[in-house]
């Protein structure tokens, strides 16, 4: 067990080496703050693209005028049986969703990456019942997905490169 001034000992010790090493937060100076009212999003129409544009404009803010950043992105769906009864009919599935995003920006400031994200439902209820829950599913993937665009741009702006994919 640990003792208090142990514990903030350790922890001092641990802010200094981060900080020997480079270590910048990503909502600092030149990190996701510096996204935040100037980027315009360009997603996809509908209820879908309403998920994903929300959770990106709580995250980046919305664009003012001095917007002059660009976040463009589209959603990939795939949907795959889980559970499947004796007599082949599937009573859950699993959604997953990828969107390939590309931040453009001042001169020739170009960020790109690929999120991921998954959702399960069950559709073992009436017709009326299965809808719904994959409609919530896709927007629960969407609005993840959106986080994790956010996420990934800030990381990618704060650091000056191109995030992994």
């Amino acid at each position: 067990m640990w003792s208090r001034k142990a514990f903030l000992a350790a922890l001092g010790a641990a802010a200094l080496a981060l900080s020997g090493c480079g270590f910048q937060p990503v909502h600092g100076r030149g990190g996701g703050d510096a996204l935040d009212g100037r980027v315009v999003f360009d997603t996809p129409s509908g209820r879908i693209g309403h998920a994903l544009r929300g959770a990106l404009e709580r995250r980046l803010g919305l664009a003012g005028a001095g917007a002059d950043w660009r976040l463009e992105t589209v959603i990939e769906w795939e949907r795959e049986g889980l559970a499947i009864t004796s007599d082949s009919a599937i009573t859950r599935y699993v959604l997953r969703g990828e969107a390939p995003w590309v931040l453009t920006g001042p001169g020739d400031a170009r960020f790109a990456g690929r999120a991921r994200s998954m959702s399960a439902y069950s559709a073992d209820g009436s017709l009326f019942a299965s809808r719904a829950a994959a409609r919530d599913a896709q927007e629960r993937v969407a609005a993840d997905l959106g986080e994790r665009i956010a996420t990934q741009a800030a990381a990618a702006l704060a650091s000056g490169r191109v995030a992994a994919e």
